[in-house]
């Protein structure tokens, strides 16, 4: 009887021994296994490499500095458009829910961004029910959509109704520059009731966004009637801070497709529950609108247009560019309103006193604009400048010490470096 022996021959993949099971198709399992780690590792490792390029990063730093000068010429001549309807048509609430009503097409613009830039495409129902998780928690449908968008709603149409009301007693530049403040009330509110990060830099920032309020109010005079358009426009950057804050206790880190999702149902909304409210302002005689045909509707559709770009540009432009640049678009928009209401619609030069004040307001709006950890990062670098220089000095003193025959004696840390070290 002849002895069988099986022939062992070494594994060409080094790691752990383990079993190996024939497929029906004469494969092994762990060698497919092996081959898909080590596909998704070489994946992960190409995409990281990607996300740390610097040639990627300059990129998305000169798209945000483009969309940011876009967002601030959207907002500049849409609130021209705004005052302009606003003198033949004294409806600001029908020309907020006009407006509103077409951030319905905020969800197929970022659908058909995500039909040109994803990898696994999806259906339009699919996608917008992976985006509507923070609003639909059972059976999606219209009701339950507009009960959890309904008060995103309201805060929307307050704040663009009483921006509106503000834009009729002062300039579209103070109106602006009022409206960078909600950034400041973001911060209150996110540290009192999303229990942020106390800054005490951005505590400053708020200081100075309030006095540089103050000082818009007194431009004029406290008897003056820019006392009420400056308070109203305060309120509109309270009621905006608000909506964002609540946004992000509902979802959290805001994404692209949520907040299309939310500004679509908003317009829904609008369209559906608001426009009876314009029905009772109308019959009340507190709104009045004039026969269709004296409507003056190409300034209505540029300023929703317009406002539509912006949302557009600032709730989907992260895709392409860094957020923070990009929010420095509402910033530019001081200027490039004061711009517009003094070349077009021929308002008198700016005082000293609105000058000073929208420069306190700039400042306090770029300091709530830095990171976190800003202050950690700054003190890790100028340590990195002072212990890379010492070192440099100790690398030279050695070299040439080395090529005089003598011992060369490094130089000593300074003080500072030491205690630092």
């Amino acid at each position: 009887m002849k002895k069988q022996t099986a022939k062992v021959s070494p594994s060409p993949i080094t790691g752990p021994a383990v079993f190996l099971l024939p497929t029906p198709q004469g494969k092994y399992i762990s060698e497919l296994s092996y081959s898909f780690r080590h596909k998704s590792n070489v994946i992960e490792d190409s995409k990281s490499r990607c996300a740390r390029c610097p040639l990627r990063a300059m990129c998305r730093a000169v798209w945000g500095l483009v969309l940011g000068c876009c967002v601030a010429l959207a907002w500049a001549v849409g609130t021209h458009s705004a005052k302009q309807s606003l003198e033949q048509l004294h409806a600001p609430f029908f020309t907020i829910w006009f407006c509103s009503t077409w951030n319905l097409l905020l969800f197929p613009l970022y659908y058909l961004g995500h039909l040109l830039g994803a990898e696994q495409r999806q259906w339009p129902t699919a996608c917008f029910r992976q985006c509507s998780g923070f609003l639909v928690e059972e059976d999606m449908t219209v009701r339950v959509l507009l009960k959890g968008a309904a008060p995103f709603s309201v805060l929307w149409s307050l704040s663009g109704y009483l921006y509106l009301l503000a834009l009729c007693r002062i300039s579209a530049g103070d109106a602006s520059a009022i409206l960078c403040c909600s950034q400041g009330f973001i911060f209150l509110l996110s540290w009192i009731g999303l229990n942020d990060r106390f800054m005490g830099v951005r505590i400053v920032a708020v200081i100075l966004s309030i006095t540089g309020i103050v000082m818009m109010a007194y431009a004029d005079g406290f008897h003056s009637d820019s006392i009420t358009g400056v308070a109203l426009a305060v309120g509109s950057a309270s009621t905006t801070a608000l909506y964002k804050v609540l946004f992000r206790k509902r979802v959290g880190e805001v994404q692209p497709g949520t907040a299309s999702v939310l500004l679509s149902c908003v317009g829904l909304c609008c369209c559906v529950l608001h426009s009876w409210v314009c029905v009772i302002l109308y019959l009340t005689h507190v709104e009045y609108w004039p026969p269709i045909q004296y409507i003056p509707w190409d300034a209505l559709c540029v300023m929703a247009s317009l406002l539509l770009a912006f949302n557009v540009l600032v709730n989907l432009g992260s895709v392409l560019a860094y957020p923070s640049l990009i929010s420095l678009g509402m910033l530019l928009s001081i200027p490039a309103n004061s711009a517009v209401d003094f070349y077009v619609a021929a308002a008198p030069q700016l005082s000293q006193v609105r000058v000073a004040a929208a420069a306190i307001i700039g400042v306090g709006y770029l300091l709530l604009l830095l990171p976190g950890d800003w202050d950690d990062s700054v003190v890790h670098w100028i340590e990195g400048l002072w212990q890379g220089g010492w070192k440099e000095d100790s690398v030279v003193g050695e070299d040439g010490g080395a090529d005089g025959g003598e011992i060369a004696k490094p130089k000593p840390k300074p003080a500072g470096i030491a205690a630092l070290t």
